[in-house]
C-alpha cells in the first residue's frame, strides 16, 4: 500500500508543476496535498511535525493568493485596464492549445488587444502587455519555487 501511495504522489507532485503554468491546475495547492499525503499514507518515521506542515500550508495559501494579486495589481499600478487583464487571461488559455510558447505569446497578445479596446495608444498598450507578461512570470516563478520546495521536504522529509 505504501508504493501505491508513494506513486500516486510523486505523479501528483509532478502535476504540480504543471499546474505553475497552467491557469487550471491549482499547481501550490496539489503540491500540499502531497505533503499531507505523504504524512498521513506512509510510515511514521517519515511523518512531518504539526508546525511544518502548518507553516507550509501557511506558505501555500499566501502563494495561492500572490499568484492572484500580482499580475492584476502590477497591470492596474502601471495604468492597464480590467480589458488588458482579461485579454491576458483569455490570450493565455487560448495559447495553452498551441505549446507553452503559444501560451505566453497569447498572454501578451491578449493583454494587448484588450488594452487596444480601451485605448488607441499601441505605446501604452505595449507597456501594460509587457507588465502583464512580467506579472505572469512572477507569479509563475514563486509557485515554482514553492513546487522546488515541497519536492526537496517530499524525498527529503
Amino acid at each position: 500500500m505504501e508504493i501505491i501511495s508513494f506513486t500516486i504522489c510523486i505523479v501528483l507532485l509532478l502535476v504540480s508543476f504543471v499546474g505553475c503554468f497552467l491557469p487550471l491546475i491549482p499547481g501550490p495547492t496539489l503540491a500540499f496535498v502531497v505533503l499531507l499525503g505523504r504524512h498521513f499514507l506512509c510510515t511514521p518515521s517519515t511523518a512531518y511535525s504539526t508546525e511544518f506542515l502548518l507553516i507550509m500550508g501557511i506558505v501555500m495559501a499566501v502563494v495561492f493568493t500572490l499568484d492572484y494579486i500580482i499580475p492584476s495589481w502590477l497591470i492596474r499600478k502601471t495604468g492597464g485596464s480590467k480589458y488588458g487583464s482579461n485579454g491576458a487571461l483569455i490570450g493565455m488559455i487560448v495559447g495553452i492549445f498551441f505549446t507553452p510558447i503559444g501560451m505566453l505569446l497569447g498572454m501578451f497578445l491578449g493583454a494587448l488587444i484588450g488594452e487596444l479596446l480601451h485605448n488607441d495608444n499601441l505605446g501604452r498598450s505595449i507597456g501594460v502587455a509587457c507588465i502583464s507578461f512580467l506579472g505572469f512570470l512572477l507569479s509563475t516563478g514563486i509557485k515554482f519555487i514553492y513546487c522546488i520546495v515541497v519536492t526537496w521536504y517530499f524525498f527529503f522529509p
